[in-house]
C-alpha cells in the first residue's frame, strides 16, 4: 500500500508526461508440506527373515524321525508368503567352527537362541520342542521377535504315538497355519507335508540292488533254460536221423544210447533252470514292493555326530 500511495502521488504531480509505475503482484501463498506416508500398504506383509534352528527333544525320539522333521518343517515355513527361512545346515555353515562350538552346544532357550539369531541377522526364530514318552508326543512351535525378545506367536499339539512316526509330520501343517495366521502361502503351494514324505520316515527295507540281483539270477537261469533246451532237441534230433539211418545199415547201439542219455539230460537241465528262473521270477515280484526306488534310505544320513538331511521335497 505504501508503494501504491507513493506511485499514485507521483503520477499526479509529474502531469500528463508521468511514467505510470506497476503494482506489485500479490503474494502466492505456498502449500502447506505433506508428510510422508509411513504406513505400509494394506494388504502387503513385511518381509520376514526367519531361522528356524534345531529341535528341541525331552525324551526319546529316533534319529531318523527328528531329521526329517526338520527338514519337513523348514519347508513349511518356506511356504509362507514373505518368508524367508535358514535351516539346520545353514545355521551351521553360516558360523564359524568357534561359534558352533559355543553357541551350538547350548540349551534351546531365549538368551542362547538370540545370540544366534544375532549372529545371523534373523528378524524371528521358529523354535520347536518336542516332548516324547511312551504314550505321545507334545509337539510345541514358537516365533519369537529378536528385536523385543519376545513371543510374538505360540502353538502346541498332543500326538498319540505310533510306530512309524507319521503323526508328528501330519501335524506340521497346522501347527505352521497357527503361527502365521495373517500370511497367506506362496502361489502354487498347499499347506502340510506330502504324504510321500512319510516314506522317509519308514523307507522300503531293501535296497535295489536286491532286487537286481534276485532279477539277474532269475534271467541268467532263464537263458541257461533255453540254452540246454535247444540243446536238448539238437540231440534228440540226431538220435531220430541215426535210428532212421539204423533201419538200411547198421548204426552202433552205444551211439544211439550216448545220444538218447544225451538228449534226456539236457531236458532235466533245461526244466531245472526254468524251474529256478520262475522262483526268482516270482521272488523278484515280491520284492519290487519292498525296494527302496527312490533312495529314501540314504535320504537321510544318521551317523554318530547326529542325523542330516539331504532330501528334497
Amino acid at each position: 500500500m505504501v508503494l501504491a500511495e507513493l506511485a499514485l502521488s507521483l503520477a499526479l504531480s509529474a502531469g500528463a508526461g508521468a511514467v505510470d509505475v506497476p503494482l506489485p503482484p500479490p503474494p502466492v501463498p505456498r502449500p502447506a508440506a505433506r508428510k510422508p506416508d509411513l504406513a505400509p500398504r494394506a494388504g502387503v506383509a513385511r518381509a520376514l527373515r526367519l531361522a528356524v534352528p534345531e529341535i528341541k527333544v525331552v525324551g526319546e525320539v529316533p534319529r531318523r524321525q527328528l531329521a526329517v522333521l526338520e527338514q519337513a518343517l523348514l519347508v513349511e515355513v518356506r511356504k509362507v508368503e514373505g518368508v524367508s527361512a535358514v535351516g539346520v545346515s545353514e545355521i551351521k555353515e553360516m558360523l564359524s567352527f568357534e561359534y558352533q562350538r559355543q553357541m551350538l552346544g547350548c540349551q534351546a532357550d531365549e538368551a542362547c537362541l538370540a545370540e544366534i539369531a544375532g549372529a545371523l541377522g534373523v528378524d524371528e526364530l521358529v523354535s520347536t520342542q518336542l516332548g516324547a514318552t511312551e504314550a505321545g508326543f507334545a509337539l510345541t512351535v514358537k516365533r519369537i521377535d529378536m528385536r523385543s525378545t519376545r513371543v510374538v506367536g505360540e502353538a502346541q499339539q498332543r500326538l498319540k504315538r505310533t510306530s512309524g512316526g507319521e503323526e508328528l509330520l501330519g501335524a506340521v501343517g497346522p501347527l505352521v497355519a497357527s503361527l502365521f495366521p495373517d500370511r497367506a502361502l506362496r502361489p502354487g503351494r498347499t499347506r502340510g507335508v506330502a504324504r510321500e514324505v512319510a516314506l522317509r520316515l519308514n523307507p522300503p527295507p531293501l535296497p535295489r540292488w536286491v532286487f537286481y540281483v534276485t532279477s539277474g539270477v532269475a534271467v541268467a537261469a532263464a537263458a541257461g533254460g533255453t540254452t540246454y533246451g535247444l540243446m536238448a532237441n539238437d540231440s534228440r534230433s540226431q538220435y531220430n536221423a541215426l535210428l532212421r539211418r539204423s533201419a538200411t545199415e547198421q548204426v552202433p547201439g552205444s551211439q544211439l544210447a550216448s545220444l538218447r542219455d544225451q538228449a534226456s539230460s539236457r531236458r532235466s537241465a533245461a526244466g531245472l533252470l526254468f524251474g529256478v528262473a520262475a522262483t526268482f521270477a516270482v521272488a523278484g515280484g515280491v520284492e519290487a514292493f519292498f525296494t527302496d526306488w527312490h533312495d529314501y534310505r540314504g535320504a537321510v544320513s544318521v551317523s554318530p555326530a547326529g542325523a542330516v538331511v539331504s532330501v528334497r521335497f
